[in-house]
């Protein structure tokens, strides 16, 4: 009978058996504490492997280090809540960064407005030209990503960029506050200025519904295609102050300077219990899995794997954590 039963059911034993783990780990996931758990464990890792991991500058250097990726997983963030994905965020980040280093020259402190605003705005286009056109964001940032890359290696001349004259106005951001990194401290004031618009407002919970069920949430009164395209100039935003902090950090900009950031921005987002299907998730969760892949990198970096494999790590890392976590009743397609 109990043979029958499994048969009539489409289960068997080790179907069964394995449900209640993927069950707990989805469970984790939600409730956002599989970050916290990783990073846990790394953290123990890591200080195994090297006891000076624990010491107070070097955990700094973490934070430091870190600020940029937070920074860009949150323009991605941003845009995966809404069950969307950008792949131009890392390339207009450059493309920011060359106008940053070439207009800090001219126009000093009123070019770091200048390019956030730039940045907005061609976030704002991306997002106009997405919901206006129905095209998959997948394509329509793909393309747009091409467009960023070539910009940037037009602007730049194909080489990187000193920044000398000007460097000043945004030095300060690469000081530290009685040792602390004054590039994190903001990165923790915009993360919980962030997290309190998402809960307060009702932005945050019209984002979330436009992930979780769009065309619903339309029916419900939502403007949708506001909605998105007031993240995508958001996240276009996001990618500029990425940029700032990258140029205060290296005192130099380029062409490609950010796109090393593209894949472990997207392992973030997913590692933070951020549902690649939308509307489940929040910044706090982005800010933990960026700390985790920010970890990695660093852990990596110790155990001595050459920088050039580690974005096959960390596309493996995307495919997992997807695999584990996503819920499939909903679908896995991107908008």
């Amino acid at each position: 009978m109990t043979g029958q039963h499994s048969m009539a059911t489409g289960t068997t034993p080790q179907a069964t058996s394995s449900a209640p783990a993927t069950s707990k780990l989805k469970q984790l996931h939600h409730l956002g504490l599989a970050p916290v758990l990783v990073l846990i464990v790394l953290v123990i890792i890591v200080s195994a492997y090297d006891s000076s991991f624990l010491r107070f500058p070097s955990l700094m250097s973490l934070l430091e280090q870190s600020a940029p990726l937070v920074l860009l997983a949150i323009a991605q963030g941003l845009i995966v809540l809404t069950g969307r994905i950008t792949l131009a965020n890392a390339g207009l980040a450059s493309l920011a960064g060359v106008l940053l280093a070439k207009m800090l020259d001219t126009m000093g402190a009123g070019a770091v407005p200048a390019v956030l605003i730039v940045s907005t705005l061609l976030g704002l286009i991306i997002g106009i030209i997405h919901v206006g056109t129905q095209l998959p964001s997948f394509i329509v940032t793909l393309g747009f990503l091409g467009v960023f890359a070539g910009l940037a290696l037009w602007l730049s001349g194909a080489d990187s960029i000193l920044v000398t004259s000007g460097y000043g106005n945004v030095e300060w951001i690469s000081f530290r506050l009685y040792g602390v990194p004054i590039s994190f401290l903001i990165v923790l004031l915009l993360t919980g200025v962030l997290m309190a618009v998402m809960k307060v407002f009702p932005l945050g919970r019209r984002i979330r519904a436009v992930g979780f069920n769009e065309r619903a949430a339309a029916f419900s009164g939502i403007r949708t295609t506001r909605v998105v395209v007031l993240i995508f100039a958001l996240s276009g935003a996001f990618s500029g102050l990425t940029a700032v902090f990258q140029v205060a950090q290296l005192q130099s900009a380029g062409a490609t300077t950010s796109d090393s950031l593209l894949l472990p921005s997207i392992a973030a987002v997913i590692v933070g219990g951020v549902s690649i299907s939308g509307g489940v998730g929040g910044i706090g969760r982005i800010l933990l899995g960026s700390l985790v892949i920010a970890l990695l990198r660093v852990g990596l970096d110790l155990v001595g794997v050459d920088s050039a494999y580690q974005p096959i790590l960390y596309g493996l890392i995307v495919i997992l954590a997807i695999a584990a976590t996503v819920d499939r009743r909903r679908g896995t397609a991107v908008a």
